[in-house]
């Protein structure tokens, strides 16, 4: 339902209640899963972010340098055996650690959790959107190179780009609060 950030510009520095227009491609997303953005307001109410986010920066690079790991699977393997450590570290304010504080969230009906959209929904928005405008002869630019795709009477298109992966050309961007995907004028791997 909602995701607690600091003030970093990576997150959009205004929670996404104030009724504004999204301030990043992170609140972009968030607002078209439903999901709320709420930042953090002073220092103190950051501090256990920060904490978090400390540890992981920098026991990670340290770990991984140590471990000498130059390879996706072992860091995420690192990475696991991290998460699995951190959500069993009791929690001095609470007296609980993540895992235990989130079963008896679910024992005491305090969660909100729901379905996770259909996995197309999920490559339609942890996607990074680009607005281009077209060539006359229905190609786009994009990657320092021209696409050819469908036919449309449209000037401008939007991409939807997974970098490294794929991208897709389509009529328009999502819109809330369908948040649907558009015709499809093409997709490409890269």
């Amino acid at each position: 339902m909602a995701l607690y950030t600091d003030g970093l510009a990576l997150f959009g520095y205004q929670s996404s209640t104030d009724g504004g227009d999204p301030r990043s491609e992170f609140q972009r997303a968030l607002t078209a899963l439903g999901v709320s953005h709420l930042v953090a307001p002073s220092p103190q109410a950051k501090g256990k972010i920060e904490r978090r986010f400390g540890t992981f920066q920098k026991r990670l690079l340290a770990l991984l340098a140590f471990e000498r790991i130059d390879d996706y699977g072992r860091a995420q393997n690192l990475l696991d055996h991290e998460l699995e450590q951190q959500n069993r570290t009791v929690c001095r304010t609470t007296g609980l650690c993540p895992d235990d504080a989130w079963a008896k969230a679910i024992a005491d009906r305090r969660d909100a959790m729901r379905p996770s959209p259909n996995p197309s929904l999920l490559d339609l928005h942890f996607a990074l959107h680009f607005s281009r405008r077209l060539n006359a002869d229905h190609q786009v630019d994009f990657l320092g190179r021209s696409w050819p795709i469908g036919a449309t009477q449209r000037h401008t298109v939007a991409i939807i780009h997974h970098p490294g992966r794929q991208f897709w050309v389509v009529t328009t961007p999502p819109k809330p609060p369908e948040n649907r995907w558009s015709d499809v004028l093409g997709k490409f791997s890269l």
